[in-house]
C-alpha cells in the first residue's frame, strides 16, 4: 500500500470497468467527426465551446502505463513526434493515430500523411491540448 510500483505489465482491477481515458479518446474522435463543412468550405460543429470556424483537430498526446511518453517516427528519417490527432477507434481498444509534427512556427503543429495504431490498454495517461485546424485525409482510416 503506497508503495506498490506500477508497470506495463500491472493493470488496476479497482477501475475494472471504466477506462476514463479510452471514453476520451472516443468523446474526441466523436467530436472531431460531427465537425462538418459547409458548402462554403466553413466548417460548423456541434461543440462550439471546442471549436471554431476553423478547428477540427484536438491535438493529445499519451503517456504509457509504465511513464513513458509515447512517441512514434515521422517517417524513415529518425524524427519522433508526441502529439497526435485521433482519426479512429476499433474494438473499442485500439486507436488510429495521425502523427503531428512541431513546426516550430505558426501554426505549431501540421499533419502528416503517417498513423501509428495504439493499444488503449497500454495508456497511463493523456493530454489534450487546444484545437488546431488540420487538413483531414481522405483516405478511410478504418477499412
Amino acid at each position: 500500500m503506497g508503495g506498490e510500483i506500477m508497470n506495463c505489465d500491472t493493470h488496476n482491477t479497482e477501475s475494472q470497468g471504466c477506462n476514463f481515458i479510452r471514453e476520451t479518446v472516443t468523446k474526441i474522435d466523436k467530436i472531431q467527426k460531427e465537425v462538418i463543412c459547409d458548402s462554403a468550405g466553413r466548417c460548423i460543429a456541434c461543440e462550439a465551446s471546442l471549436f471554431t470556424s476553423a478547428n477540427n483537430t484536438i491535438p493529445v498526446r499519451f503517456t504509457c502505463c509504465c511513464g513513458t511518453p509515447f512517441e512514434a517516427l515521422i517517417g524513415v528519417t529518425g524524427a519522433t513526434t508526441s502529439f497526435f490527432r485521433i482519426e479512429s477507434i476499433r474494438c473499442n481498444r485500439y486507436v488510429t493515430l495521425r502523427l503531428l509534427e512541431p513546426t516550430g512556427g505558426d501554426p505549431a503543429l501540421t499533419g502528416t500523411d503517417y498513423t501509428v495504431i495504439l493499444d488503449l490498454d497500454c495508456v497511463g495517461t493523456i493530454q489534450c491540448f487546444e484545437p488546431i485546424s488540420v487538413e483531414v485525409c481522405t483516405t478511410s482510416t478504418t477499412e
